[in-house]
Order: C-alpha cells, then structure tokens, then sequence
C-alpha cells in the first residue's frame, strides 16, 4: 500500500469516524470504497438483529444510474440473504460465505468462478443487457472482531482505459482496511445512538411520570385542569418571541406544566376555598413552590432539573416581592421570568374558585401595570408583541390550540 493510499484511506476513516448520519456513513462506506478502486457498482449488507440473513442496505451502480438504500429515500425490493439454507450455513451465496467464514473473496470473472451460486447478477444481466464481471468481497469485523456486514464492490475498471479489470492484490489491502475502519465507525455510530435513545426513554418516563403527577395536581380543581396545557403553550410562545434557541423553546414547553406539581401538597380546603385567603392560608399555599422543587429534586434529567427551576422560580417578582427566595431582576431564572408571565395570564383569563375570569383586556392592563415590578419587562413587551399566537391558543374553538406553540 503506497503513501498516497495510506493518506488517503486516512482522509477516509476521518470522514467516517465524523459522520454522524447512519445512513449518509453507510452511502459514504460505499462511495469511499468504489472511489479507491474505481468499481462501477457496489453493495453493502448488514448482519440482523437474530443474525440470520444479510440485509440490504446500499445498491449502486453507474453504469445502471442506481442507487437506492441509505438517504435515497428508495427501497431496495431485494430479499435479505439468509446465512442458513435447510439448517446449514449457506456458503453458496458469495455474501453469506464471506460472512460466515470471514474470508475475502476476490473473483475476477463471475461467469467463470466455480463455487458460488450467482444465478442473481446473470439473470440480472440477462435482463439489462449488464455485464457483472470482477467482484471483491470483504467482510466488515467491528473493534470485537464479530462480523456485522459485508462490502461487495462490483467491475473495476482500468482508470486509464475504463476496461473492467480484476481487483487487485493492493486494491485487496485497501478496502480490506476500509472495511475494518467503516465497521468500527458503524458500530460506534449505532452503539451512540442506542444510548441516545435510551437517555431518551428514561427521561421520558421521567418527564411522563412528574407530567401526571402534574395533571393530578390540576384536575383536584375543575376550573384549572387545563391551565397547564395552555400556560405550557403560552410559555413555548414567549420563549421564542424572546429569541432563545430551539432548544431551550422545547425545554420551557416540556417543563412548564409542572410548575404547580407542588400543588399536590396542599390541602384541598385551602386549594379549592371559594374565597380569598387569609393569611395563614396564604403562608400555606405559597410552600407549593418549595414542595415542587423538593418533588423534582436530585433528578439527572435536564427536564426535570428545569421543571425544577420553574416550580421555585415562576411566583418570583421583579421587583423583589415574591416567593419562596424574594428574588429580584434578574436573580430570578430567565425560565421562571417566562412562565410568570404566561401563568398568570392564564389564571387571570379563567376562572377561580374564588372569582370569575377576566376579560383579555382587563388581564392585559394588569400586565402592563406590573411590567417592572411584578414581571420582567421585556417579557411583558414580548408578550404584547406576540398576541396573535396567544389568542391561537386561547380559542377553544381552535385546533391550534394546543398546537400552535409547537409550530
């Protein structure tokens, strides 16, 4: 393998170890490989779950303009390649041999090689007029050294002169190191994803789990059982007037509703009074703040840790009046300055048991009248300057209602 070979298959394992798109890196396994052996065709299998058959992933050819698998967006039709036939191993297909023997083959005319059965590429060409030639087939071994698929390159062709032309024994060398950094690549790649995924179940049944704790909270009072779907939406919507990343939108989205989680702590005749509070009850009322953070304390999840934040921070003021730390400005979390705002908008424009709602612009004057003292101003302004998307998700005759914040 000469130094222009051993740089460029450096360029490659490079490319592959960055790419982090499965189906772009099997494409890229493909293209690399016809690329370094200018092969006209190629195709990539991969071992299944059960490791029973090969399974197409990748199919190209130029010469045929194909290519389908991997981002195409076009299936390959072909059935998967079984590695036993009548309860043994199936070494007569060239693929499944080079599987299960983890041998290379190398065959330099199809049409000529004894062994294998390839009925498939000859009725092919019967069809198309075609003319499969010279095959190189390796298997790809991850860091484990267990096969997990197998690359098969198609007519090398003479870059000179464009004649279909054996593999060479150095082309051989090549790919074969190709194949062993692709696998690990994959490999890699899938193993990451698996744990993404996986993160992402326990976080969810995390988040479902204080979600229904939330909703608990909620339907022990009638009227504001749907207050946190909308105040999750209204929160959704000032944090993307507020400019803040996609990411940290979804965030606010998904941990809003559990801002009142603590509210599964207080007592119902307090919750539920059809009056206003007197002092004693108010001291008790406003420990649901302390209560949800206690309730989302000590989590790894990011949601819950930021349900958290918002549960402690949502009753904060701006002028430095309000529970449960008397927080001002911006001590007070920028996500609990977005749901201050959003909450009691909602709880101003629904009714309570201890008085009727308020029309939109009664609400809207109260929030202009605590913009710098009760909310943060800025929010107040982007909450003005976003109305169309709050009366969206305010109309119950809307069927963006609760999804316009997710737009």
């Amino acid at each position: 393998m000469n130094t222009s070979h051993l740089k460029k298959l450096a360029q490659v394992g490079i490319a592959l170890s960055a790419e982090k798109d499965i189906n772009k890196l099997l494409e890229l396994i493909v293209d690399e490989a016809r690329n370094l052996t200018a092969a006209d065709g190629g195709t990539l299998y991969i071992v299944d779950a059960e490791r029973a058959h090969l399974r197409f992933e990748i199919l190209q050819n130029d010469t045929m303009e194909m290519r389908l698998g991997g981002t195409t967006g076009r299936e390959i039709s072909l059935p998967p390649v079984p590695l036993r036939a009548f309860g043994h191993p199936n070494h007569a297909n060239v693929s499944s041999y080079v599987a299960l023997t983890e041998q290379i083959v190398n065959v330099p005319d199809l049409y000529e090689a004894e062994g294998f059965d390839f009925i498939g590429p000859r009725t092919y060409d019967a069809s198309t007029g075609y003319r499969s030639k010279s095959m190189l087939v390796i298997p790809m071994k991850d860091h484990e050294d267990e096969v997990i698929g197998v690359l098969q390159l198609l007519n090398a062709r003479d870059p000179a002169t464009s004649d279909i032309i054996p593999f060479d024994p150095e082309s051989v060398d090549l790919i074969a190191s190709l194949a062993s950094q692709a696998a690990v690549a994959l490999t890699n790649r899938v193993l990451f994803e698996n744990l993404a995924e996986a993160k992402r179940c326990t976080e969810q049944a995390h988040l479902d789990t204080i979600q229904r704790l939330a909703i608990v909270a909620a339907y022990r009072d009638k009227d504001t059982s749907m207050h946190i779907k909308r105040m999750s939406c209204y929160s959704a919507v000032l944090a993307r007037g507020f400019d803040l990343p996609p990411q940290e939108v979804e965030i606010i989205l998904r941990a809003s509703p559990m801002h009142d989680v603590g509210k599964i702590g207080i007592p119902d005749a307090i919750l539920l009074k059809p009056a206003k509070l007197n002092s004693e009850e108010w001291l008790i009322m406003k420990q649901h703040t302390t209560i949800g953070g206690h309730m989302l304390s000590g989590s790894q999840s990011e949601l819950i840790q930021a349900g958290k934040t918002i549960a402690l921070s949502h009753h904060e003021r701006w002028d430095g009046s309000g529970y449960p730390a008397g927080l001002a400005g911006e001590e007070i979390p920028l996500w609990g300055r977005v749901c201050a705002v959003a909450d009691v908008f909602d709880a101003l424009t629904h009714k309570r048991p201890y008085r009727q709602a308020m029309s939109n612009q009664e609400a809207f004057k109260l929030l202009e009248e605590g913009r710098g003292k009760q909310f943060d101003p800025r929010m107040v302004d982007v909450f003005f300057s976003q109305l169309d998307e709050i009366a969206a998700i305010q109309d119950p005759r809307s069927e963006k209602v609760y999804r316009a914040c997710c737009v």
